[in-house]
């Protein structure tokens, strides 16, 4: 892309056309929003749109899809326009979803000013990056802001605004319009490491596992997650999340909060076999035409295997202890933090974000479990893994309260 390219004011434009920015082009697809895809090549463009003519462009014959748009040699982009959504905004919405590395970010977006014009929205899709550090390449910040959706996009009905250090309210608002206009819940927090649900997410995903390699059965943490209220297997969810973007995220996690995750060397193991996830169909289960197999596939058992530590048997309701209790410390770290500052907002992360149970309250699963049963989890598990560390004074408050109100006022 030249630093003279100027691109029409007013479009959605989607900025990557890899995994992640297919299943964000097809929630603008669903919602009819006109919209731009654009990656650098032809042929990576061509691929998204063919995967949409299969299922939502064949039904819905308002949408007209444009010839191919060379900007320059690395530049190529189609629109998508529906008949119910011809006119182009006052203001550009670009939403990016290029790799995971904070150079590459901060290059594209020191060229996007000039590119997408003055007045343009810039958002990340970011899970992992801190606004603020990609923003550090941008002459004006204040239009910069984080919208972090959440796999698989089209059964997630939450989108994370994530508010940088100097991004305005006006940028926020148009980010929460957008979100609200593709039919998404904004989800609007601070910036930090795992803004919210990466930030709960990450412990998770990793003490799965963990138990892995301690014993626990595929089955059981399966049947653990359904009890606390996930709609699946954190290991069916690594999968779909990618266990590359697993692993960056854990060791975002890891750099921030060092004394909070035992990193699993299991996830290094997966990566080197080359099983990423779902998305190549062998993950920490295989995906035969892209179903799930009912076991973990023989390389996972294997990996499991070589890297077994202090195998134990644990009772049903002992995984859903250490699988459930930290991501609650970490929710009473981030509120004391001020990533957010409406406890409601937890219930929105995990039901609109990880597809937790919409029919009760997560904040109210931890009242359910009671003090002393955490309290107990807690100082029994602690020695054996990092997740279940929390402060003292988080402890204390737990003797006296119950966990709904110590999330609340813990500070």
């Amino acid at each position: 892309m030249s630093q003279e390219l100027l691109f029409p004011k007013g479009h959605v434009y989607l900025i990557g056309a890899g995994i992640v920015g297919r299943a964000i082009l097809r929630a603008h697809v669903q919602a009819r929003v006109s919209t731009w895809i654009i990656d650098r090549s032809a042929e990576i463009v061509h691929a998204a749109i063919d995967e949409l003519e299969i299922d939502e462009l064949a039904i819905d014959d308002q949408w007209q899809i444009g010839p191919p748009k060379q900007w320059s040699d690395d530049c190529w982009g189609i629109h998508l326009q529906h008949g119910d959504d011809q006119q182009p905004k006052s203001r550009s919405m670009v939403i990016e979803s290029i790799v995971e590395k904070l150079n590459v970010k901060r290059e594209f977006y020191s060229q996007a000013e000039s590119r997408f014009g003055h007045d343009a929205v810039l958002c990340s899709n970011t899970s992992n990056l801190r606004i603020s550090a990609i923003a550090e390449s941008l002459d004006d910040a204040s239009r910069f802001a984080g919208m972090h959706f959440f796999m698989p996009v089209d059964q997630r009905p939450a989108t994370e605004i994530v508010r940088g250090k100097e991004t305005s309210p006006s940028t926020i608002n148009a980010c929460c319009e957008h979100a609200q206009r593709i039919q998404k819940t904004p989800l609007v927090v601070a910036d930090g490491p795992g803004f919210i649900v990466n930030r709960m997410l990450s412990p998770y995903l990793n003490e799965a596992l963990l138990l892995l390699c301690r014993g626990t059965t595929a089955a059981q943490i399966e049947r653990a997650a359904h009890a606390y209220g996930m709609p699946m297997s954190p290991l069916e969810l690594a999968d779909y999340i990618g266990l590359r973007t697993m692993f960056d995220a854990g060791r975002v996690f890891w750099q921030a909060f060092p004394d909070r995750l035992s990193a699993s060397p299991m996830l290094a193991g997966m990566i080197k076999r080359k099983r990423f996830g779902r998305a190549v169909g062998a993950g920490l289960y295989d995906y035969p035409d892209g179903k799930r197999s009912i076991e973990l596939s023989a390389e996972t058992t294997e990996i499991a295997t070589k890297y077994a530590r202090h195998e134990q048997e644990f009772e049903d309701s002992d995984v859903v202890d250490l699988l459930s209790i930290p991501m609650w410390i970490e929710a009473a770290l981030a509120w004391r933090d001020g990533v957010t500052d409406q406890a409601t907002d937890f219930d929105l992360a995990m039901q609109g974000g990880l597809g937790y149970d919409r029919n009760r309250s997560w904040i109210d699963f931890y009242d359910a479990l009671g003090s002393d049963r955490m309290l107990a989890a807690i100082t029994r598990w602690s020695p054996m893994t990092a997740a279940m560390n929390s402060p003292q004074e988080l402890q204390e408050a737990l003797r006296t309260q119950t966990p709904s109100q110590t999330l609340q006022h813990f500070s």
